[in-house]
């Protein structure tokens, strides 16, 4: 056992020390939107596939087998949309979905279904603030 002794739940020092007001916040939200809509710019075909992974493993049970392969890929592909982890949605996730990140493999389903409902949001924004429409 160690000499550090882990402070109680309660106790925990939060993630966001800061109090950030309402219009903070706003403004960081559309600093990601903004680096989202760059990294959509140059790769929209890898945005079209991020999007049918990981609707896949909302939608389908994934075999244990293919959980690290599939992983990989996910990864791989939000590493291809935002190299330099420059604060997009991409970024972010990237974070939460890395192998080392998940320990559960159930967790994964979960975060594949945030990820798409960030997405979902990004898209909204995007027809909103270009004028664009969605055609089914």
């Amino acid at each position: 056992m160690s000499s550090t002794r882990r402070r109680p739940c309660n106790q925990q020092k939060s993630v966001m020390t800061e109090n950030l007001t309402i219009t903070e916040l706003e403004k960081r939200w559309d600093h990601v939107l903004s680096a989202t809509q760059r990294a959509v710019n140059k790769n929209p075909g890898v945005y079209r596939l991020l999007k049918s992974l990981a609707g896949d493993i909302v939608e389908n049970p994934l075999d244990i087998h293919e959980y690290m392969p599939t992983v990989g890929r996910l990864s791989d592909l939000l590493e291809t949309l935002d190299p330099g982890g420059n604060g997009s949605i991409f970024s972010i996730f990237n974070e939460r979905i890395k192998p080392a990140s998940i320990w559960q493999v159930a967790l994964l389903r979960v975060e594949c279904g945030d990820l798409l409902a960030h997405l979902k949001e990004f898209d909204k924004w995007r027809c909103s603030s270009a004028g664009l429409r969605l055609v089914k």
